[in-house]
């Protein structure tokens, strides 16, 4: 009775202990498709429901302080005139529920920002764009996303752009997007988008774009990059993750990649619900990472709401903590931790917009 005793009260102190740790860390989440279902269920975020990944009060429960919220359009149900002003509507369906929310949640459009807000004890909302066929290869549509509070742009989607290549080999099923053959990675004015991201402050995002365009990226930017939301090659050969050589060279640009929660991205052999990945998966490509470009570039992005296969025990982003426990059993320094939970993200958006 007395061992079960002293077993219970260091594994009630154990889990104490990484409770704290995770509510001392700043918990930053790469990338999310919650606005989907604001826009198109109505979703009303401030409210806990037991559908979706992603609302306010999962985000708390979770200690998830820092959320990337996407805005996607789909190449193929929406044709290129009606684009915009889908980025639009997706951008007016979060900003309505934060300024429905001001005590709970706000945008923040900067490094400081994001540090003031989550010291407020809100969560630190930050606005991406995801595909950059919505800027319609119009650098002033760019900016007047930015404009809009727009901190982030991921290249692509899986189909190509007329400036940049998805990593999809041939893509199909995206309309007229299917006509657009593969440009060896960016054109011209795909450099100009790069430059002109660099220019205004907003984060370069490489996941989805091809090994071609991500090498592209990296000879233009003079500001590290990110792959929000994606894997290690090595552990799951899926065109969507990164091969070694490109997280060395994530590395050596100062950027981040965020680790996917993505069954499918993460384990092979799955097929609908019939195989799941756990957190362990997740951490392993964590791990993997860690060994190839270094604790400094790697961090989260779940891509909740935007997949149907998370692991069984990172069902929603309540469940964040069972990655801090993972990473505490598995021997990482409370500062490096911290640096994959969400110090590495925040400092390549400082880098990139400042304070």
């Amino acid at each position: 009775v007395i061992l079960v005793l002293v077993f219970l009260s260091f594994f009630n102190t154990y889990s104490q202990g990484i409770i704290d740790l995770h509510k001392r860390a700043i918990v930053f989440d790469g990338h999310c498709d919650t606005i989907l279902r604001l826009l198109d269920q109505k979703v009303d975020i401030g409210r806990g429901s037991y559908q979706g990944h992603i609302d306010i009060p999962k985000l708390i429960e979770g200690g998830v302080d820092v959320q990337v919220f996407a805005c996607f359009v789909h190449p193929l149900k929406y044709k290129p005139e009606l684009q915009i002003k889908r980025v639009l509507k997706m951008i007016d369906a979060l900003t309505s529920q934060i300024e429905r929310y001001p005590d709970r949640i706000e945008l923040a459009l900067s490094a400081g920002d994001i540090e003031r807000i989550v010291k407020d004890n809100k969560i630190a909302a930050i606005l991406g764009v995801e595909g950059g066929h919505a800027i319609q290869d119009d650098l002033g549509i760019l900016r007047q996303y930015y404009r809009l509070g727009v901190r982030l742009m991921t290249l692509t989607w899986f189909n190509n752009t007329n400036w940049a290549d998805s990593s999809v080999p041939n893509p199909k099923g995206y309309g007229i997007y299917d006509k657009i053959k593969k440009h060896g990675g960016l054109t011209e004015f795909g450099k100009e988008v790069i430059r002109e991201m660099n220019r205004i402050g907003m984060v370069i995002d490489i996941s989805h774009a091809s090994d071609e365009t991500f090498l592209d990226v990296l000879e233009v930017t003079s500001k590290p990059v990110v792959a929000s939301h994606s894997c290690a090659w090595e552990l799951r050969r899926h065109h969507r993750n990164m091969k070694d050589d490109l997280l060395k060279a994530l590395a050596k640009n100062g950027g981040v990649i965020g680790i996917n929660f993505s069954s499918n991205y993460l384990i092979s052999g799955v097929s609908g619900k019939n195989k799941r990945a756990s957190v362990k998966d997740v951490v392993d490509h964590i791990d993997y990472v860690v060994r190839v470009a270094g604790v400094d570039h790697v961090g989260l992005g779940s891509d909740f709401d935007g997949i149907n296969d998370p692991p069984v025990d990172l069902g929603d982003c309540s469940k964040m903590p069972n990655i801090t426990k993972e990473l505490v059993r598995r021997g990482y320094s409370e500062e490096d931790i911290m640096k994959i939970l969400g110090g590495n993200f925040i400092r390549v958006f400082r880098e990139v917009f400042g304070n």
